[in-house]
């Protein structure tokens, strides 16, 4: 079960980090901005970056806490249904016989109209 739960790890890890590259992208075109911005307002533009960049250091730390936040709490949440179907495999079972017979009527009910 250890191998498993190592190669599910993996795979939430590798696909948080497309995730990972578009916020970097992001970010730094945030900062690209903030420069951009600075240089407007003329003389006081390093005050203004730095305020800036601060700021952007700050909205990076609570996205990145945010982000890990979320995949504990997926993690923590398929761990707890995982312990359920080994539990009780019978009614889980039960339960995707009776999703799939109510979806598969639900389909051939709409395709009639």
């Amino acid at each position: 079960m250890s191998a498993k739960n190592d190669r599910e790890s993996e795979t939430v890890e590798n696909d948080a980090q497309p995730a990972d590259s578009s916020i970097t992208q992001a970010l730094a075109a945030v900062q690209k901005a903030m420069e951009e911005l600075a240089a407007v307002l003329g003389a006081d533009s390093t005050a203004t970056i730095s305020a800036l960049k601060q700021a952007g250091q700050a909205a990076s730390e609570n996205l990145a806490g945010l982000t890990d936040d979320a995949r504990d709490l997926g993690r923590a949440g398929l761990d707890e249904i995982s312990e359920s179907v080994r539990r009780n495999p019978l009614a889980w079972l039960a339960a995707a016989v009776g999703l799939g017979l109510v979806i598969g009527l639900w389909r051939n009910r709409g395709s009639r109209s």
